[in-house]
């Protein structure tokens, strides 16, 4: 990890603060550092409290458990321009209560904003207020998706969910990072693409899905 210096202007090409004046730009930038992580890199771990929040300006970071047999289980994965903070404590603390460790997968670009004095802005700044609760509705439909994705879906429709909303990831991870995330075996995971490749659902080409019928892989899972 490597502290670089912070820039205004990184901070206002930020969507979640695109809206904002110059001046609300300077106060924030006087209370956060822009971090830089590298591969491998974590971010804080399960338990952890953290008298911060984090906005992904670059790169993606995994979000995971460990269970009692130190197998570690994957949750979910963020991009850039995505905030991370506990949404069940917007009006009480920004603290992060850490119930995931997060693990960097890339070189990464991260925002660190101090919690109390942004949440004292926030709440004398609709504009900004809108847009936390726009990112904290987004939040929960992500969550809302692993979950249905998790407990509900069959390998088959997890496969098929993350053709249809994820289909440039999909084809950059390898097979196995791939599986490690829908939390199946690789095998499983060949042998539905295969399934799906003899129905004429997809068709591989140079290691690369391409979709020749959306409406099937939808009707997998919906």
């Amino acid at each position: 990890m490597h502290q670089i210096q912070s820039s205004k202007e990184c901070i206002a090409s930020i969507p979640l603060f695109d809206a904002l004046s110059s001046s609300d730009i300077d106060t924030i930038a006087s209370f956060s550092a822009i971090r830089t992580y590298g591969q491998g890199d974590v971010l804080f771990y399960e338990k952890d409290d953290k008298d911060a929040i984090y906005y992904v300006i670059s790169g993606s970071i995994k979000f995971y458990k460990v269970d009692r047999f130190d197998n570690e289980i994957f949750l979910y994965k963020l991009y850039s321009n995505s905030l991370i903070y506990n949404v069940s404590k917007l009006t009480d603390s920004f603290f992060v209560s850490c119930y995931a460790n997060a693990e960097f997968l890339e070189d990464s670009k991260v925002l660190m904003i101090q919690s109390k004095p942004f949440r004292e802005m926030i709440y004398a700044n609709h504009g900004l207020m809108t847009k936390i609760l726009q990112e904290s509705f987004a939040m929960i439909q992500q969550m809302q998706c692993i979950i249905s994705r998790d407990v509900v879906f069959d390998g088959t429709a997890k496969v098929a969910h993350m053709l249809v909303n994820d289909l440039s990831n999909f084809n950059k991870l390898k097979k196995h990072e791939i599986a490690y995330m829908l939390h199946i075996q690789p095998e499983t995971l060949s042998r539905i693409l295969n399934k799906l490749t003899r129905n004429g659902t997809i068709e591989i080409e140079k290691n690369s899905v391409v979709i020749l019928n959306e409406k099937e892989l939808r009707e997998i899972y919906e």
